[in-house]
């Protein structure tokens, strides 16, 4: 928490070290040059208000009133998104999951509190495995590191598809993300990300 007593550059740095995530991590999200990041946390240079804003609402904070008054979404409330019907099959809540989707993907400045704090162990081993790969997936598509909670969580021991056609499954594999495929989880990217062009462009401040 920013107190008084602490430089913005104090800040920053303890913040952004206690998410995992490196400097350039911050300045994509941010939309702020990394050598401006730099400067700041090294005490170089004092922050204009505007980029401080920037940098407060990727390290999950805001110092003006919200225009977009949805909590901040995170994987790590989504542990138990799911369901075991009677057969004893787990099925994820897809609703849910797309809709965290579509957040990382069209505000990208959300996606460091969305991905880096750890979810919680659920009791289904497929949300354990589902949750890392999409983590993964999030932060490659951002360009930015994976988080490190992401290495704890190996993969199914068996493969996993949704429930579609034996004769579908070649093509459920051949569209799942590669971060999906390692972990044992041959889901179409399709069932949680929509289909339009994901670019995290850096906005010069």
């Amino acid at each position: 928490m920013l107190t008084l007593s602490d430089s913005p550059a104090t800040w920053i740095r303890d913040e952004r070290t206690q998410l995992g995530m490196s400097t350039r991590d911050l300045a994509r999200l941010a939309g702020v040059a990394y050598p401006t990041i730099s400067r700041i946390e090294n005490g170089h240079e004092q922050p204009r208000w505007s980029t401080l804003q920037k940098i407060f609402v990727v390290l999950g904070y805001s110092f003006a009133p919200a225009t977009d008054e949805r909590e901040q979404p995170r994987l790590a409330d989504l542990s138990e998104a799911w369901s075991r019907d009677a057969t004893g099959v787990e099925h994820p809540d897809w609703t849910r999951l797309r809709a965290f989707a579509d957040r990382m993907t069209l505000q990208p400045e959300l996606i460091a509190q969305g991905i880096y704090p750890e979810p919680p162990r659920s009791q289904s081993g497929l949300m354990n495995v589902l949750l890392a790969a999409m983590a993964e997936k999030i932060a490659d598509d951002a360009g930015i590191t994976r988080p490190r909670w992401t290495r704890r969580r190996s993969g199914l021991q068996r493969p996993w598809w949704p429930a579609v056609r034996q004769s579908k499954k070649g093509a459920a594999v051949s569209t799942a993300p590669i971060q999906f495929t390692r972990r044992g989880l041959m889901i179409p990217a399709s069932t949680i990300w929509r289909e339009r062009p994901q670019k995290l462009g850096v906005r010069r401040n």
